[in-house]
């Protein structure tokens, strides 16, 4: 092959990688600008979820690392506008050995954006059962209520309604209440109704 033909060779492979080239850039000029011209993914709208997640369960720990509350729920919905979660079905288990276990079930929950919040927050509605476990020196507790408020860090519930408690023999009714498990104390606000049986022989 002499020199002219590997000339001409030489300089048809760079015309031809050229226009490859500007091909190629003409390709992705094109593409670019019909990204540009693609509508965004539309965000949810105002009041519409943005995830879901069925069969939930979540697990938070203490300060010391050591498991401190579960909470499960057959589904969960999250409101990105106000950064809320809905719960369907949820149950709420204390895990703290050192304390008697809670337990907390409910139709419909809520968890609400917790920006301005100290601690976290879980609105608990529908048919609302509370039971705290029997140890040695107590009975088992159970309140039955419409709607209540779980303080997981504090291991506190609370409610404003009307409740209904049974702790052994004895019967409580009453409007409001709060369950302190920490320091193992039940207050009831007001309208206390209390059917006590005598202690056995």
């Amino acid at each position: 092959m002499n020199q002219r033909l590997r000339d001409r060779l030489a300089a048809a492979v760079s015309v031809a990688l050229l226009a490859a080239l500007s091909l190629f850039t003409l390709y992705l000029a094109q593409r670019a600008a019909r990204d540009r011209e693609r509508p965004a993914a539309a965000a949810p709208a105002a009041g519409e979820p943005d995830y879901f997640v069925d069969r939930m369960a979540l697990l938070t720990m203490n300060d010391a690392g050591a498991p401190a509350y579960r909470l499960q729920a057959s589904s969960l919905t999250h409101f990105p506008a106000d950064d809320m979660a809905q719960f369907e079905a949820p149950v709420m288990v204390s895990l703290d050995p050192a304390r008697p276990r809670v337990t907390v079930t409910a139709d419909r929950g809520r968890l609400l954006n917790q920006a301005s919040r100290r601690e976290h927050e879980v609105q608990l509605s529908g048919h609302v059962n509370v039971v705290r476990e029997a140890r040695k020196d107590s009975a088992e507790l159970v309140a039955v209520t419409d709607f209540a408020v779980v303080l997981p860090s504090a291991d506190v519930v609370r409610t404003d309604r009307p409740i209904t408690i049974t702790h052994g023999p004895h019967r409580l009714e009453a409007v409001g209440m709060e369950l302190d498990n920490k320091a193992r104390r039940l207050r009831l606000d007001s309208k206390v109704r209390a059917t006590l049986e005598p202690p056995s022989r």
